[in-house]
């Protein structure tokens, strides 16, 4: 059977049975190596300058952390296929498989197709593994609850409330995940890839609204399971010194598209030689929700401002844009969950800058903004040196 035919036969198994952290390994691997002859394969977590391992097949290797040169000098065999996983176009993951021979040209252009699904399901079997957390901290709770009830009762209201508000919290969740994003996503990036068929360029841009859109509610998704990890006090720091501007600079490589788009200037005033200690990744993190902030809330011709400093014991950076503006009175409001100020509303879930000020705020920093209310906004994130 042709590799092509193999693909699309077997494609539709990642959707037939769900997918989470215990069975990934079983699941998922073991649908690759339907489609290829794998002699070993790994999913490895991108931290700022090491490797985690967390989901292997045929695993050879002695340790479940190995550096980026290691990992390069693996992937460089002439046996070997391996690509970046993606969320919000970020870097999270790296998958490697080792076939049992050289990969042919065909190989290769599914095996990167097939990647793009492996990534969406990581993504959904790591916010499954946070929603059972949540769901037995809050279970803990209600027996808490429970035991104590009848001494005091004056406080029953309130926790029902929150208890209520808990509840359609999941279910809200619960009812997006069980949209079929995945199989959106997939078909459509195959359907683009002309493997089943040429398309008529009306066909072609249908196809590219269809993905658009599946990634854009997969954003959002993406967006809760991030608040959903904070909230669970999951989220665990690997803080490391690295140069601030190679960070942002890797940050504005992503965001270049939709600022040429709406050609706005971008300004970067930092100096080579400026070090923060932080969490590289969860930097980067911030700075992509700030920054493409910005740029959707600045006019076309616009210009954005980002520069850094030393104020006592603390670096700041800051993000600076001509747009829209915030009142003052808003200006505590856009930190909270869920809020969106007029007139710079936006198709999103309201917790950017939630989650902006929560990392800032595990770094032991603090983020701030300055608007006049009319003419731009800057926000200010200040970290310690040390």
């Amino acid at each position: 059977m042709d590799i092509y035919e193999k693909y699309i036969k077997i494609l539709p198994e990642f959707y037939e049975t769900k997918v989470d952290e215990q069975n990934f390994n079983e699941i998922v691997f073991g649908i690759l190596s339907k489609i290829f002859e794998i002699d070993e394969a790994y999913i490895f977590f991108l931290n700022s300058d090491t490797l985690t391992l967390k989901y292997s097949y045929c695993s050879k290797l002695k340790s479940s952390e190995i550096s980026l040169k290691v990992f390069n000098d693996i992937s460089a065999g002439v046996n070997c296929l391996f690509t970046d996983l993606y969320i919000e176009k970020c870097t999270f993951a790296k998958l490697l498989i080792i076939l049992k021979q050289i990969p042919t040209t065909q190989e290769k252009f599914i095996f990167y197709s097939a990647a793009s699904v492996v990534g969406n399901l990581l993504k959904n079997a790591e916010l499954t593994g946070i929603l059972k957390m949540q769901v037995e901290a809050l279970q803990d709770g209600i027996d808490e609850v429970n035991k104590t009830y009848f001494t005091v009762k004056e406080q029953n209201e309130k926790i029902l409330a929150s208890e209520k508000i808990k509840n359609e919290f999941f279910a809200n969740v619960s009812h997006e995940l069980r949209t079929p994003l995945n199989s959106i996503i997939g078909f459509s990036d195959m359907l683009s890839q002309e493997f089943v068929g040429k398309l008529n360029s009306q066909q072609a841009e249908y196809v590219k609204d269809i993905k658009i859109a599946g990634v854009n509610l997969l954003g959002m998704i993406n967006e809760i399971l991030d608040m959903s990890k904070i909230e669970a006090h999951s989220v665990k720091l690997f803080k490391s010194s690295f140069l601030l501007k190679q960070n942002i600079v890797e940050v504005l490589n992503i965001l270049q598209p939709l600022y040429i788009q709406k050609e706005i200037s971008v300004k970067t005033l930092i100096p080579e030689d400026f070090i923060v200690n932080a969490d590289y990744q969860k930097l980067q993190q911030v700075f992509f929700n700030l920054i493409s902030n910005a740029i959707k809330f600045t006019p076309k011709g616009g210009r954005i401002v980002i520069s850094s400093s030393i104020n006592g014991h603390y670096s700041t950076i800051s993000v600076k844009d001509n747009g829209c503006g915030i009142a003052k009175k808003n200006q505590k409001k856009i930190f909270k969950k869920f809020v969106q100020i007029e007139p710079c509303r936006s198709a999103s879930t309201g917790l950017g800058l939630t989650i902006v000020r929560a990392i800032i705020s595990l770094h032991s920093g603090n983020v701030s903004v300055i608007s006049d209310g009319y003419s731009g906004s800057e926000f200010l994130i200040s970290l310690p040196l040390s």
